[in-house]
């Protein structure tokens, strides 16, 4: 029983079938190198003449195949080659035997042979006795090409007295013709009546048909067309169907080479390398550089000759001729509706290719003969290759329907056949359906060809190619290897089969012996297609791969079959799944700082504009891959996953950690054990940068199952970004921060905004609680945790958090001694301490209030006089303005608060401007101990001097000592009153100069108030303290608003004055004594003793009467008269300079009276002049008759 061909096309109906073999010690790749240019002989023309034919090679030709050679020419071996290499004499025996073995197995149709021989050197190189050639090595075999082409010829030469002898026989009706026949009939020849006229009509048909079929191999296509068709005339009326089909087939193998002179087969289409295995690699190779220049050139002259010998020829070569006017050889011709070139089209549409079918005809044809053949048990396997060459010719014409009709046909043959022809015949039916489109059809005699190299009744199953035969039908159930690109976000393809397919490849694979393919197979089932699993399957198949990983560990690389095949790494994405990943910001006082630059400052200026629509979209499409903020080098980083437990078991995922580019990165390894569909559940991610640069973070890695996977964000559709960038500065030290006080309880419904902030990104705190006056150390313990000196240490303080704002000098510190301490190397320690002063508030009583509340006790120094007595004339510019009083509740706190921010740095960072700031928060509870309320400032009687008048209540519930300069302790009790004097040195502040002063909020006048109050403060020392608690503390005295009468008491004098009584100095506190009606001289001079000059100065001298009850009468017309002026004007005092003014007084009635000695000037930061009084006041006794002093 012969074996079908499944390469078999309608064009090989005219080609010389020659087998070529190898003998003696060949290799294969030697072997296929020179198969490869004997195969470039495939179309020869003869020399000195117009005939052409083709020629097919073969590396094997079954026997029972060559018994068909009468049924149809071009199935016998009419050729042989013999291929040999030897190295000594008796190889060449061996070779020789074989060769004539080889002949006589074919002998019965071959016409000629040749046995070429590498590696021997003969002198004429040919025997033409027994045909052998020699050649002494495949490398110097140049004549190789010419050596073929002879044979050629010679094959040629037999074909055609073979031709002209059949196509005599079936002309010459006179002499009796042989009866050709199929091998099957052989044996019904018996009893068979040969003198019949149907018996001559069969004789004679199947010698036409035969004919045809010479015809055909020799080139003449047009004499074969019309015996085929005398033939299927005569075979028609002898009812001779098996031979009359053949000459259907026949005819329209002949019309086939004429309308598809480019061949019915389609190259094949490109392949994915990484799953279908790679191409089938050409047994040609580039030659070693032992070839020459000629060895190029004469190959060079071969190909270009064997390529203008590829076209076939008709009688008289017309038809080609014909054909080849309307052919671009050089470029892919133009197809009609039917698969014709445009060119064959025309021609055939003018009729100038006589008798050859069209192609709708052809299909026609090829079916009466398939129905004929299939009328015979024993032509099934000519039937099967009748089909497949139909079908490759209607895929030609793209008739694919049609073509799958004729498939559908070719299953139910009943063929006896080994497995290898059940395997090929149902690799054939798969390509064939793949060129049709029909992948899932295609798909699955595939796979159907794969079982059949492991069926049970095969005694040798090749796992191998049942595994290559299952990888080639993953396309046609759409179904991938490649986990990147196989959709999970909705259904494609068949998942049923797809599992089916994934668990014979997993299975196929153990078989082999090759279970990292296994793993790799078994892993990608639970990552692609979990979703279509019931949950007792994922948990089984999950032991499953946990039993493989066992012995060979999942790993995430390529893995290279035999084939050349990739198979990419499977990453278990979804074991577990990610749902969300962010990378997190140091923490406050660990993120790295650095001044910005006036340039990046100036550029946001540049604009006009306050607000554009442009910036504001360009900040919507900010970049999130990009962190906005930065981490720091050596020093540990967070990232925060959320993953989910999709499987309904405990899943322990080892070794996690994240997949880095760029910069050195050492990630940390985290195992986690996830209960069993769970989730999200929220995952740390740690990892240290090495080096300072751009750090980008494109995925993570997990061990799971016995399965280590690399997965990448770019994989994971519920991550939005590809990766993650994120700078990472150099590195910079880490200081811990202690304090010696308690740390503060801050309540859990605090309204304070900025203390809520504050406490986020502080490291510490201090808490205190005060009274009003009272002084404690806070020691802030520094010590270095890295290994990174510290080089570099500065304080801050922000008080903006709060309210009411914090008072200068309530936190004092001096570094100093720290900064002396740097470098800080690590472990090393340094402290410094910051003074908490608490600064009470200046509470006073207005005025009318102060005046009906007497204290309940006084201590003034000075004894009652009228200087102190209060007058309407003088209060007004000695006593500051009372403020409101306010009585706090008993023991009620003022929280302050307070920011104190620690900036260091070192290292590298230090050198490139980074740095960090640790944040410590001061809180402090202030309770009010003393208020001050009613202050005056009076003159004293020393003019260098002024008193300083002070209301104190004591708000606490203790008693309070209260001790100042120059007086005894004074006791105050609980919520009592008292009032003391402090005498104070006057001082002289300069003015502000205004010409070249910014502008500001604060005036000058109130500027300089600020400064004589805060001067004010410091030169008052008045101390209190608790001898119940020990507690101690000073008053508070700054913040008391100085009016300008004020500021003139207690600043000194820029006028020196001297004033003479009768020209005698007065310089006393006693008063003169003077007579009624008795003139009294008055003399006063003034100096200039500042470094300015005075401008616009008066000076005054005004007489008063002092009741002695609290009036004084400022009008005392009648009562004294002045001889002279009162008043004297000069514009300007330079310094040095001094003026002189003189007047008389006489007095007309006893009393005490006094002289106002006063002189203004005018002031350049404020609007009320300057006044400045003689002191001590002159006072004056005026008497009826004059009485002598004690």
């Amino acid at each position: 029983m012969s074996i079908a061909d499944y390469e078999q096309t309608a064009e090989d109906h005219q080609a010389v079938l020659v087998v070529v073999k190898p003998a003696g010690q060949i290799n294969a790749k030697t072997f296929n190198h020179i198969f490869d240019r004997i195969t470039r002989c495939r179309h020869v023309r003869l020399p000195d003449s117009q005939r052409s034919f083709c020629l097919r090679y073969k590396k094997s030709s079954p026997v029972e195949n060559n018994v068909w050679g009468e049924f149809q020419a071009h199935r016998k071996v009419m050729g042989l080659l013999v291929v040999g290499k030897c190295a000594t004499a008796a190889d060449t025996g061996a070779i020789q035997e074989r060769y004539n073995l080889l002949k006589e197995l074919y002998g019965s149709t071959l016409y000629d042979s040749r046995c070429l021989i590498f590696g021997m050197k003969q002198e004429n190189g040919t025997n033409a006795k027994t045909n052998m050639v020699y050649y002494s090595s495949v490398e110097d075999s140049f004549s190789l090409d010419e050596t073929v082409r002879e044979f050629a010829a010679s094959l040629f030469w037999v074909l055609e007295s073979k031709r002209l002898q059949a196509e005599r026989l079936a002309s010459d009706k006179s002499e009796k013709l042989p009866l050709l026949l199929a091998p099957f009939e052989k044996k019904d020849l018996i009893g068979i009546d040969t003198e019949t006229r149907a018996f001559r009509k069969r004789c004679q048909g199947r010698m036409r048909k035969y004919s045809g079929d010479l015809c055909l191999l020799a080139g003449l296509t047009q004499e074969a067309l019309l015996h085929y068709q005398a033939s299927a005339d005569i075979l028609k009326s002898a009812n001779d169907w098996l031979w009359l089909a053949a000459a259907f087939e026949g005819t329209c193998a002949a019309s086939v080479t004429v309308q598809y002179p480019h061949g019915t087969t389609r190259p094949p289409m490109p392949r994915n390398q990484s799953f279908s295995g790679s191409p089938k690699v050409t047994s040609e190779r580039k030659l070693s550089g032992s070839l020459t220049r000629a060895v190029d050139r004469r190959r060079s002259e071969t190909l270009t000759r064997t390529a203008s010998d590829s076209r076939l020829t008709s009688t008289g070569s017309a038809l080609w001729t014909a054909v080849s006017q309307f052919l671009d050889v050089s470029a892919p011709p133009t197809m009609s509706p039917n698969g014709l070139p445009m060119a064959t089209a025309e021609f055939l549409q003018d009729g100038k290719a006589k008798n050859c079918l069209s192609p709708d005809e052809i299909i026609e044809k090829y079916k009466e003969a398939l129905i004929q053949y299939s009328k015979y048990k024993n032509a099934a396997v000519i039937e099967l290759e009748g089909i497949i060459k139909a079908t490759r010719i209607m895929i030609t014409q793209r008739k694919n329907l049609q073509a799958s009709e004729f498939l559908q046909n070719m299953v139910y043959i009943n063929i006896q056949l080994t497995d290898e022809d059940k395997i090929q015949r149902y690799n054939t039916l798969s390509g064939l359906y793949e060129q049709i489109g029909f992948k899932r059809k295609a798909a699955f005699f595939k796979r159907v060809a794969a079982m059949q190299c492991v069926s049970p009744n095969n005694p040798n199953p090749a796992w191998n190619s049942c595994y290559h035969l299952l990888q080639e039908t993953l396309d046609g159930y759409s179904l991938t290897l490649d986990p990147r690109q196989f959709p999970r976000e909705y259904t494609y393809g068949w998942p049923a089969i797809q599992l089916r397919i994934l668990h014979e490849m997993v299975y196929t694979a153990r078989k082999m012996g090759n279970p990292a393919l296994a793993v790799r197979h078994m892993s990608f089932l639970l990552h692609a297609m979990s979703d279509h699993l019931a949950p007792y399957e994922r948990k089984e198949l999950s032991k499953v791969l946990e039993s493989y990983t066992a012995k060979v560990p999942g790993t995430p690389v390529p893995l290279a079959l035999e084939s050349g095949a990739i198979l990419p790494p499977v990453p278990m994405t979804n074991l577990p799944t990610v749902k969300s990943f962010k990378l997190l910001d140091l923490a406050p006082h660990l993120r790295p700082m650095k001044k910005p630059s006036s340039q990046t400052s100036s550029a946001s200026l540049n604009s006009p504009f306050i607000y554009s629509p442009i910036q504001s979209r360009q900040q919507e499409k900010k970049d999130q891959s990009k962190m906005d903020f930065q981490w720091v080098s050596g020093e540990v980083c967070e990232m925060a996953l959320q993953v989910i437990n999709p499987m309904p078991f405990e899943l322990k995922v080892q070794n996690m950690s994240v997949m880095s580019e760029g910069i050195v990165f050492e990630p940390l390894i985290s195992n986690l054990s996830l209960p069993a569909e769970s989730g999200p559940l929220g995952v740390t991610l740690l990892g240290t940068p090495k080096t300072a640069g751009q750090l980008k973070l494109v995925g993570y890695v997990t061990h799971v199952l016995g399965v280590k996977s690399h997965c990448k964000f770019k994989d994971l559709r519920q991550i939005e970004e590809p990766d993650y960038s994120v700078e990472v500065v150099p590195e910079l030290p880490k200081l811990q921060v202690t304090t010696s006080l308690p740390k503060a309880a801050f309540g859990t419904t605090n309204h304070n905004l900025g203390l809520n902030k504050a406490k986020e990104t502080a490291v510490t705190s201090a808490a205190a609680r005060l009274y009003a006056g009272e002084s404690q150390e806070c020691v802030l313990t520094l010590q270095n945790v890295s290994q990174i000196p510290v080089e570099s240490i500065d304080i801050s303080l922000d008080t903006s958090i709060s309210s009411p704002k914090v008072p200068s000098g309530f936190f004092t510190w001096n570094l100093e001694n720290t900064k002396a301490q740097l470098p800080l190397q690590s472990g090393a320690m340094a402290t410094f301490t910051v003074l908490i002063k608490a600064v009470g508030e200046i509470a006073t009583q207005d005025r009318k209030s102060a005046e009906n509340e007497e204290p309940s006790s006084r201590h003034s120094s000075p004894k009652k006089s009228p200087q102190t007595r209060p007058r309407s004339m003088r209060t007004a510019a000695m006593t500051a303005p009372p403020m409101e009083a306010q009585q706090p509740e008993e023991e009620k706190a003022q929280p302050v608060d307070a920011v104190l921010k620690l900036t260091y740095s070192g290292g590298q960072g230090y050198e490139e401007g980074y740095h960090r700031q640790a944040s410590v928060i001061l809180h402090v509870d202030v309770l009010q101990s003393l208020l001050v309320s009613k202050v005056n400032i009076l003159p004293a009687k020393s003019p260098r001097h002024c008193h300083l008048t002070l209301d104190l209540h004591n708000v606490t519930r203790h008693e309070v000592v209260i001790s100042y300069p120059d007086n005894d302790d004074l006791i105050i009790e609980s919520k009592q009153l008292k009032r003391i004097a402090v005498r104070v040195e006057r001082f002289s502040l300069p003015e502000p100069c205004t010409s070249d002063a910014p502008i500001s909020i604060i005036s000058p006048a109130d500027a300089r108030s600020q400064q004589y109050s805060q001067q004010l403060a410091t030169l008052v020392d008045i101390r209190w303290k608790m001898p119940s608690s020990g507690t101690c503390g000073v008053v508070n005295l700054e913040g008391i608003p100085m009016t300008p009468e004020a500021i003139d008491l207690i600043s000194i004098s820029p006028i020196q004055w001297d004033v003479r009584i009768d020209n005698k100095p007065y310089d006393t506190e006693e008063p003169v004594q003077c007579m009624v009606g008795r003139p009294m001289s008055v003399k006063v001079s003034v100096t200039n003793a500042s470094a300015e000059a005075v401008e616009g100065s008066t000076l005054v001298v005004q007489p008063y009467q002092d009741l002695w009850n609290g009036t004084v009468l400022n009008d005392v017309n009648g009562k004294v008269a002045c001889i002279g002026c009162q008043k004297r004007d000069v514009k300007k005092m330079e310094p040095g300079e001094s003026f002189q003014h003189s007047c008389t007084f006489v007095f007309f009635c006893c009393g005490d009276f006094g002289l106002d000695i006063r002189a203004t000037c005018e002031s350049r930061v404020r609007s009320q002049d300057h006044k400045w009084v003689f002191t001590p006041i002159v006072r004056i006794t005026v008497q009826d008759k004059a009485k002598k002093s004690p």
